[in-house]
Order: structure tokens, then sequence, then C-alpha cells
């Protein structure tokens, strides 16, 4: 059943297309407190010069068709003047679906709004008609009157997450700042307003077949271009019942995503931050359109917030835990930025700069600036901010119970130790990695033994690197993936893992973690924080059966490393290092390997396998590594590490530190103790 729909039957019979133009060109005038666009562009410029400059800067690049995009590099590509939106010149998909999401002529727009040129704001409203008139919407319905979900999840232009991406963050803006130019005809509205009533039909029919438990960041997007586009246009037939749709689905999105604790299902910092974005535009579009949130809805807006925080290395970026960036990009700057925008509290600002330079804030204030109603306040806001930024006043460990995550640092500041584990299986859905038990730690301003990023979403061997365990902080089994790697978005089942225990002891803070995924072997991990300088990595595999082989994978970020007399160190030039130890009963080895920071983006890293074969009769492997991080130009800290299975346990003993302070513990099977 064809999905093409005539302006007669989506307006009421007293309202034409001439009228609506008045009643959009007024609605979006109240909506921005009586500002024009480009009042609103001055407005921008007066406050932040330099982010006007660099708005106008990308689209001058954007008039010439030339975008950075998922699969081209990180430099400039051409993608076709007007742009070739189905043709996919990179074989990755994720260029195929940004640029039909259209970020470009929402920057065009802005530009426009910002220096009053009418050729921005003529190529933006060309290249969206010529997009409305060739990218055709798949049938929505059969013949029958059924849907068709199937034709809005793969590869397309009309997924359904693009068009709510189009719907919140892209369309309304364009709109917004090109309505009351001469290029914005009552003709082309009319092929507009087609188009968004089709867009509203494919995420209030099809997006919730797709995602009927709400538990996924796609079906949080979906309903806030839901909710965008009928309040834009009101007077559009089904309009009421779109945005009552939107505003219920985006309440039980919150009941089904957040978690007690604050944190999003997923348990991937980007996306959390991002989910942070995504729930708080709600706030900011109900404010616009003088609408009510619910308190509660608030109340865990700011618990995530909270985990925001929380899930942010000491020296900066997230925990890059599954896929989740490790640049400066969908980090807690953009949670507070997203959280002032709703709440309008500084508090968000103050914290953010707390972590990060003023430059990063910038950047996501940048990509929002049109969205805030007064500039010139939150410049103000912002000096006055970086002046008092605002340290943390939360717990240095937080176990993230619904997530089997724990976040462990030894202080708020930028040069603190910061570690994160995670031992969560099944797993919440395809964003998580194969990574159930591993860790990522920095210390002293620097990233040390890191988990890999993302790299790419392409269906690839990059992405099965990036993905498997043998490049993450983990333990392995004969040399297998703790469960089966498919494809990029396909894995083979899982069985039960989770943080069995935290500690918080004087000098010790300890995590237990257990999964089953060698079954009938089970492994159980132990990370220790030591005297707040070192970490103990304590590996216990029990089921094991002669013949069998453990190995224990270390990523880390220095292509650089010498061996020493008791292990290794790597070699960073003016930058902290990392001391690792281990037992000389296990086979070391060495390979290259890569960290990613952004997507298509990788820097050289050193992968260390370490491995032991099952020789004797018994079935339990124990093991410990101890890692210190040195500061730059420190020299190494440990002179005696020795590890011994007794009767009762694992003991372990060792010296650190300029004086040698002797430290003995003992594992037991249940607990760490330091005796």
């Amino acid at each position: 059943m064809n999905s093409t729909v005539a302006i007669r039957d989506i307006l009421p019979e007293n309202i034409d297309t001439k009228k609506l133009l008045v009643l959009l060109r007024n609605r979006i005038l109240k909506a921005n407190n009586g500002k024009t666009a480009l009042e609103r562009g001055a407005a921008v410029r007066e406050a932040f010069p330099e982010l006007a400059d660099s708005t106008v800067k990308l689209a001058e690049e954007a008039m010439k068709g030339m975008l950075v995009l998922p699969g081209t590099g990180p430099e400039l590509y051409f993608v076709g003047n007007p742009p070739k939106w189905t043709f996919n010149p990179v074989n990755d998909n994720e260029y195929t679906f940004h640029l039909n999401r259209m970020h470009h002529l929402k920057t065009l727009a802005e530009a426009y709004s910002v220096t009053g040129c009418l050729d921005y704001a003529e190529k933006a409203l060309k290249e969206l008609e010529h997009w409305i008139d060739t990218v055709s919407c798949p049938d929505i319905q059969d013949e029958a009157g059924l849907c068709l979900p199937e034709n809005f999840s793969g590869l397309s232009p009309w997924r359904a997450l693009e068009a709510g991406i189009r719907g919140y963050r892209t369309w309304p803006l364009i709109i917004e700042l090109l309505a009351n130019t001469p290029c914005f005809t009552k003709d082309l509205l009319e092929k507009i307003l087609c188009c968004v009533y089709t867009h509203c039909r494919v995420l209030f029919c099809i997006s919730p077949l797709l995602w009927p438990k709400a538990d996924h960041n796609h079906y949080l997007m979906e309903n806030l271009g839901l909710m965008s586009l009928s309040c834009l246009f009101p007077e559009m037939k089904d309009s009421a019942a779109f945005l009552a749709h939107a505003q219920k689905e985006l309440d039980r999105c919150m009941a089904a995503q957040c978690t007690p604790c604050g944190g999003q299902i997923e348990g991937c910092p980007s996306y959390h931050n991002g989910c942070v974005f995504w729930f708080a535009m709600r706030v900011v579009f109900a404010r616009k359109f003088h609408m009510e949130v619910p308190e509660a809805y608030i109340r865990q807006l700011e618990k995530m917030f909270i985990h925001s925080v929380t899930a942010t290395r000491s020296c900066g970026g997230n925990f890059p835990w599954g896929d989740s960036h490790i640049a400066e990009k969908e980090t807690m700057s953009l949670a507070a930025v997203a959280c002032y925008m709703a709440c309008g509290d500084p508090k968000y600002l103050e914290t953010a700069l707390y972590v990060y330079p003023e430059s990063t804030v910038f950047n996501d204030i940048r990509d929002n600036l049109w969205r805030i109603p007064d500039p010139a306040k939150l410049k103000t806001l912002m000096d006055q901010a970086a002046k008092t930024p605002k340290k943390p006043d939360l717990p240095l460990v937080s176990w993230q119970k619904d997530l089997d995550q724990v976040y462990i640092r030894t202080g708020w500041d930028h040069d603190a130790i910061s570690l994160m584990t995670a031992c969560r299986s099944p797993v919440q859905n395809l964003h998580a990695h194969i990574d159930t038990g591993g860790f990522d730690l920095t210390a002293y301003g620097d990233t040390l033994v890191t988990d890999p990023g993302i790299y790419t979403y392409k269906d690839s061997e990059d992405r099965k690197h990036f993905k498997s365990a043998f490049w993450h902080n983990c333990l392995t089994v004969n040399n297998k993936n703790m469960w089966e790697y498919l494809a990029s978005w396909a894995y083979g089942p899982q069985k039960e893992g989770h943080i069995i225990s935290v500690r918080e002891d004087p000098g010790l803070v300890s995590v237990v973690s257990r999964h089953h995924n060698y079954k009938p072997a089970s492994a159980t991990r132990v990370l220790a924080l030591l005297d707040s300088r070192a970490l103990m990595v304590i590996d216990e595999v029990a089921g094991l059966k002669k013949g069998d082989s453990v190995q224990i994978h270390f990523h880390l970020d220095r292509p650089r490393i010498r061996l020493t007399s008791m292990g290794l160190c790597t070699e960073g030039k003016d930058r902290s290092n990392m001391e690792l130890l281990c037992s000389p009963a296990m086979e070391t080895c060495l390979e290259a390997g890569k960290i990613s920071t952004a997507n298509d983006v990788w820097h050289d890293s050193t992968l260390v396998h370490l491995n032991h074969r099952v020789e004797e009769e018994t079935k339990t492997f124990l093991h410990c590594a101890l890692l210190i991080p040195l500061r730059p130009g420190q020299a190494l800290s440990c002179r005696e590490f020795h590890q011994e299975r007794r009767e009762e346990g694992l003991f372990i003993s060792c010296r650190l530190g300029e004086n040698q302070d002797s430290h003995q513990l003992l594992w037991n099977g249940r607990t760490l103790i330091k005796l």
C-alpha cells in the first residue's frame, strides 16, 4: 500500500498551505520568545563568536558537498552536490544513515541565521526538497492493512531511527530557521508537511512494533521525533494522537531504560550520555511548547546525570565500555549541556568544567546553540562556571548493581587513579562487547590499560577484533571467546555472569565477579586497588581438565614495551606508564594492537597475552597479576612480587613504592584479605 499522502488529507478544511505558513511562522516566533531567526543568530554571534565562525566554516564545506561521515575517515569526503542519498560508496551502512539524518542541512540553516546569507538557506531547502522528491518512503502497510516493520529496520534512509532523528534533531530547526525566508514557499511547505506526516505515521505505527518493550535508545529517539514534529505542526491530522502517544511512550522509555541506580540499561557510557541528552530534550520541547513533564521523570534524569559523572574517567572522557567513544564525544559534557538546557541550573556546567576544558563543553554547546533561548545568559554562566568549577561530591566507589558495573577512583582530581569493571551476561543488546570481567584503568591524567573502543560498526574483521575478548582486558579459556561472535550485530548464546561483591577495607578496595561462559568451567576474577597505588588482578578458573589452557589478556595503551626482571613495562615518553608483573609460569606473548578514539580513527597499542596450559591433575587455575601505574619519569616501583598456592588459598606478597612498603594478601576463594 503506497505511503504517499495528499495535503488535503492531512489539513482541516479551513486551513490551506498559505494560511498554514502564516500559522507556522507565528508559532515559531512565539516559541522563540519573539525572536526571528536572524535575531537569534545575532545573539549567538555576540555571545559565542568563535562557535558562530565554526558553524559558518562547516556550512561552507557543506555548500561544496564535503562532509565527514562514518567510513570516510577523519578527512572531508565529497558526498555529491546534491548528495547521493542512497549511494554507499564506502560500504559502511552508517554512512548512509548519517547522511540521511541531514546534520549538514541544519548547519546550513544555522549559518543563514548567523550571516543572513540566503545562499545557505537556498542550499539547505533545495537539498531538503531534493530528498523529499527522490527518496520515497517504503510501504507502511500491506494491502490487508497490516504494518510492515521489516521495511523500516534495515539499510534505508527510511529506517525508523533515521525518521526519528530527522524528526527531533534536524528538520524542526531547519524549518524554524528558514520558514521566514523567500525560498520557503507554500508549495515547499506542502511537500514538507506531507513528508512530515509520513514520518509521523512511521514513528506512530512502526516503531512500537520494532521496540515493544521500549528498552532501546532507538525507540527513545523515535518518540522524541514524533513529539517534536507533532508540536511543530499541531494542525496536522492525528497530531494530537501522535503527541499523546509520544509523551506516553517517552515515560515508558524512562521506566524501561533507566535503572534505579540511574544507569541506562545498555551499560555503554557513550549511549548513556546520549540517552541523557535525548531524555532531556523531551523536557526542552515541553518547556518550549508549554507542556508538563512528570516530576518522577525529572528525578530520574537527575540520577542519570550522576551516573554520567561516575562513568567518566578521572583523566576525562568516557570509560569506553561496549560501543562507547574514547574521545570527547557523547561524554558527561553533553549530558551536562542537555541537563542545563532542560533545567536551567548552572551546576551541570560547573561539574562539566571541573573535568573538561572549555573547548569540549563549547563543542557540545555549538551543536545545540539554537535550542538555547538566551545565549548571552549561557555565556555569562559559562564564564562564571569556568572560574568556579564544581568538584563532584559523590562516593569514590559506585556499584551499579542493575548493570553489574563498578566504578572506583582514588579521588575526583584529574590525576587520580580510576577503574571500571563489569560482568554482565547475557548482554542487554549488541552494543555490548565480549568482555565479561574486563576492566579499564587510567592514572595520573592518562590512559593505561584500556578498552579498545568502537572503531567501526561495519561488519568486518576490524569490528570482530574490537569486540572480541582477545582485545579486551579479559580472561579466556582454550583461546575461545566467551561466546560466539557471528557478525557485527549477532552473537551466539551467553551464560550467566555477575558482579558478586564489592568491599571497601582500609588500604584495599576489591571487586569479585564470576561468569559461566566456559561451562563447565567457571571464571572468577578479583580486581583489587591496593593502597591507592596498584591494581591486583586475581583469576581463578574452576572446572578445568588436563590439557585445557587459560589466557589472560591486557590491552596496554602504549606501542612500546620493555621487558623487566619480573614482567614488563610500557615506554611512553613524557607519559604515565604501567608496570605489569605476573607469575613466571605464564607464557608471555606480545601482539600489536589498535585503540580507537573515534569512528574510523585508531592508534597503535600493545596486546599482552599470558598463557598457561593445565598439565597437572588439578582442575583449578589460580593467578595474580600486579599492575602498577607509574608517573612520567618514575622508576619501577616493585622489587618483590611473590604468589604461592596454599591450602587456604592464593597467598600474595609484594613490596611497593620508594619505601618498599610490604603487603601480604590471601585470596581464599570468596574474599581477598589483607594480612
